[in-house]
């Protein structure tokens, strides 16, 4: 399919869509979102990283919901490094993102995490989940976070420990070989 065909898909798409000419592609935000216990909960860094993910969404027209991608380096455009995973897991808790975490490794080979807005449909037919939509009252999406914040934490503590355990193993190797 030549590119030429493409762009005239794509413009019937946004027209099928009513979708204003000659501006970017638009990211609808449902009234009864903006209404819930779950965005009232949602930190300022979560807006930020919400809109983070919806500037990705726009940028590919809205068929990459589901397989948006935001590596760190994005991110800490937006948000502080050492904050992105804290407020990507307090996203999911309230019911905001689906995250799929990739494989941190070194050099070329690393697999971004993907994300998808749960109040949106994906290209392969998925509906929209609308999850956030669980969360009744303020205080429970308090608690949620809360939660996910715990767990987050526990999972740093074990790699702490892990490291230490190495490092002290290390340590010995290196006293027997003296």
């Amino acid at each position: 399919m030549s590119s030429a065909w493409k762009g005239a898909d794509n413009s019937r798409k946004r027209k099928a869509r009513a979708l204003p000419t000659g501006s970017g592609y638009c990211v609808p935000l449902p009234c009864d979102l903006l209404a819930s216990p779950a965005w009232a909960a949602l930190s300022r860094q979560g807006v930020r990283l919400l809109t983070a993910l919806m500037i990705e969404h726009a940028e590919h027209g809205g068929e990459e919901n589901g397989s948006l991608k935001a590596p760190y380096d994005t991110l800490k455009g937006v948000l502080r490094r050492e904050t992105i995973k804290d407020v990507i897991h307090e996203a999911k808790a309230l019911g905001l993102i689906d995250v799929d975490f990739g494989k941190r490794a070194h050099g070329s080979r690393r697999l971004p995490s993907t994300y998808r807005l749960t109040w949106l449909g994906t290209p392969d037919g998925l509906m929209a989940t609308n999850e956030w939509k669980a969360i009744k009252t303020e205080e429970d999406a308090r608690q949620k976070i809360a939660t996910a914040k715990a767990k987050l934490e526990h999972e740093r503590a074990v790699k702490r420990a892990t490291r230490a355990d190495r490092a002290a193993r290390g340590n010995n190797s290196q006293a027997r070989a003296a």
